[in-house]
């Protein structure tokens, strides 16, 4: 009996060995790289499956070892942190309302795509403990390539639409010197974006927080609404707002336009009960409406109305910094402690989530991915982040990473105006999304490599005030 048990157990090891063996060699063909978009984004969503998903995939149950008693917890965590981390799915971008075409269909972030890139570069995934038991699954040099190819076509579609065409290759652009617009109804937008008329009591326009000398902020730690009360939020830049993947810090709007709508109705900020209210103001003063009617013909609507204002967000963009030039190849205009500070904003990583042109405003991250921030506080209903918007509970703590334009300007920091100084708002940074200690040189660098990215507003330098 005892040799039989044997014979058998030699007999299943040594299949079992051919078998991985066999996985090991197939999931190592090298693949084809894919010459049509249509194709390469099905070879690109196979490997993704097949290499990455088990972790970064919500959507999938955990695997059967994954339910074992005493290792359930350590899987369990471990694939939590991954998906708080890296979720390539749509979900959380497009809202609770978005079918499963939309959500399948919609471009990648450019977050997205740069911490795929960052761990291409640095071959840290598939971490080792998820290799020892999925043999084969380390991404071989042709995946490498495929995947890489697809962040370039992908990203490559967000930046056209922009009028982006250099640098597509990089996980950071400059700002284009300028987006098409329609002057007329910019004119118009402009008008509007400081006409109190929209807010209940008359008190409040858009530029009563969105104040362009200030960065496009009004330098408060929370926002202030009519009576003053309270957002429990601080005020987003409106520069360079155009390039945001969504509007606000919990997503709720998708573009410019629609954000216009929320602060009208808002109870907090002005206050109006519904539309009617502002359009028969504005209605009222016929040299407006005159003037609006020649370029939208129905008249004050609430759709013109945030058309144009949105319109007028296309020329709120502030291109001509220091950084700009840099990109763009004249590599002396940074200082040395500059130079520096953007060796470290990269060498931590944090393009991962600082990408595109506005090195922000591209995804949702944690505020509590490597600590918690929030511990020995009160919570407002600000701190939900996207939760907010997108009512999921895993949603919590998860805003929209800031736009870093113009940051030097735009003094308290984060979510709730808890930092008062840039240098206090990156050593928070490290802190809660690196995991990094306190290092006062290193903070001092990338704080003075920040200061460069302040650009131009219509031609004219942006000054601290």
């Amino acid at each position: 009996m005892k040799k039989y048990l044997l014979k058998f157990l030699f007999w299943a090891t040594l299949a079992g060995l051919c078998y991985a063996t066999g996985v090991l060699v197939l999931r190592q063909i090298p693949r084809k790289m894919p010459m049509q978009p249509v194709a390469m984004r099905s070879t690109v969503r196979t490997i993704l499956a097949e290499k990455c998903a088990s972790c970064h995939d919500s959507t999938r149950t955990c695997p059967l070892y994954g339910k074992i008693p005493g290792l359930a917890p350590v899987i369990g965590e471990e694939r939590r942190r991954a998906l708080r981390h890296w979720e390539p799915s749509n979900r959380n971008y497009l809202g609770p309302k978005a079918t499963e075409g939309q959500k399948l269909d919609a471009p990648t972030p450019l977050a997205v795509l740069a911490k795929l890139e960052n761990v291409l570069l640095d071959n840290s995934m598939p971490p080792h403990p998820y290799l020892a038991i999925h043999w084969g699954t380390w991404l071989s040099p042709s995946e490498k390539a495929i995947l890489q190819s697809w962040c370039n076509v992908v990203r490559r579609e967000w930046l056209v639409q922009w009028d982006i065409t250099n640098n597509t290759e990089k996980v950071i652009q400059p700002l284009p010197d300028r987006l098409p617009f329609h002057a007329e109804k910019a004119a118009l937008g402009e008008k509007l974006f400081q006409d109190k008329r929209l807010s209940a009591d008359e008190s409040l326009s858009c530029a009563s927080c969105h104040q362009l000398e200030k960065g496009g902020a009004d330098g408060i730690a929370m926002s202030r609404g009519i009576a003053r009360r309270s957002s429990h939020l601080n005020t987003p830049t409106v520069l360079n707002a155009v390039f945001n993947l969504r509007q606000s810090w919990d997503g709720r709007a998708a573009d410019f336009a629609e954000q216009v709508k929320f602060p009208v109705l808002s109870p907090t900020l002005m206050g109006c009960t519904n539309w009617t209210q502002v359009v028969s103001r504005l209605t009222e003063d016929t040299a407006f409406k005159t003037a609006f009617t020649a370029v939208y013909p129905e008249g004050f609507t609430e759709r013109t109305i945030s058309n144009a204002i949105a319109e007028y967000g296309k020329r709120l963009i502030t291109p001509g910094s220091r950084f700009d030039r840099y990109l763009k190849g004249h590599k002396t205009v940074l200082s040395r402690e500059e130079d520096l500070g953007y060796k470290l904003f990269r060498q931590y990583s944090c393009t991962r989530c600082h990408a595109g042109p506005t090195l922000g405003g591209q995804s949702f991250e944690y505020a509590d991915l490597m600590d918690n921030p929030f511990k020995g506080r009160i919570l407002t209903k600000g701190d939900a982040g996207l939760q907010a918007f997108s009512g999921h509970p895993e949603d919590a703590h998860r805003f929209k990473v800031p736009t870093l334009r113009n940051v030097a300007l735009t003094a308290p920091y984060l979510h709730d105006g808890s930092k008062s100084t840039l240098e206090d708002a990156v050593a928070s940074m490290l802190t809660y999304q690196v995991g990094l200690p306190y290092v006062e040189n290193e903070v001092r660098a990338i704080a003075a490599f920040l200061h460069t990215l302040t650009g131009e507003l219509s031609g004219k330098p942006l000054t601290q005030e």
